[in-house]
């Protein structure tokens, strides 16, 4: 495959800033002029905006420690081979995930998911509802869903621009190339250099995942 079709790939996801999203992209760059850079060298900004529940959250599990491409193509043959609801993950055997693509970790995580909805453990409507710590906190009691599920849930899908997943491996080589840094910060390192553009850093994490799909192209 072509890497002009690889691109066309990914950009399906793909869709242009909500209305509430580009006012913060304004003031983030207005507070710190660095990230005008961005779309001037990138073009205009993507991003990444799922509907809330189950099936969404299924495919951000699918990403962790995976390329964008790589999780969306092991999605594809999930909702190809199951309809994505809690009763059908929690009844599918083992192989039939396995055979999509998924990783023995990745198949218990989404199980545990799919059993905590059924039994009532976890709601997803009511997370909707909850401040942004007391949502990760609910999220995260589940082995397998960490901070970095949880915060990309909330901004992808809930739409919360305080929402700042600061251990993202993109985000993190957006950053030290913005700022032509000699070494790639840590979490702890970006929360620090961001802490002045609270409450949109979610809109710095989406500046900077664009930065990062334009760096890759090149």
């Amino acid at each position: 495959m072509s890497q002009s079709s690889r691109v066309n790939t990914l950009d399906r996801e793909l869709l242009p800033p909500s209305a509430e999203l580009r006012q913060a992209v304004a003031v983030v760059c207005d507070l710190d002029p660095t990230f005008q850079r961005i779309e001037v060298e990138a073009g205009p900004l993507t991003v990444r905006s799922w509907a809330a529940g189950f099936p969404s959250l299924v495919r951000i599990i699918m990403g962790q420690q995976l390329s964008s491409r790589a999780a969306q193509a092991i999605f594809q043959r999930l909702q190809a081979e199951l309809e994505l609801t809690p009763q059908a993950i929690a009844a599918a055997p083992d192989l039939t995930l396995k055979q999509v693509g998924l990783s023995r970790a990745k198949i218990a995580t989404c199980q545990r998911l799919a059993t905590a909805i059924l039994s009532n453990q976890l709601d997803l409507t009511t997370i909707a509802a909850l401040s942004d710590a007391e949502a990760i906190a609910q999220l995260t009691q589940l082995k397998g869903i960490g901070v970095w599920t949880a915060e990309v849930y909330l901004l992808f899908c809930l739409q919360r621009l305080s929402s700042f997943p600061a251990s993202d491996l993109a985000i993190q080589v957006g950053y030290q190339r913005l700022q032509n840094l000699e070494h790639r910060p840590t979490r702890k390192d970006l929360l620090a250099a961001t802490a002045p553009l609270t409450p949109y850093r979610g809109a710095v994490a989406h500046l900077l995942w664009h930065y990062y799909r334009h760096l890759a192209q090149q």
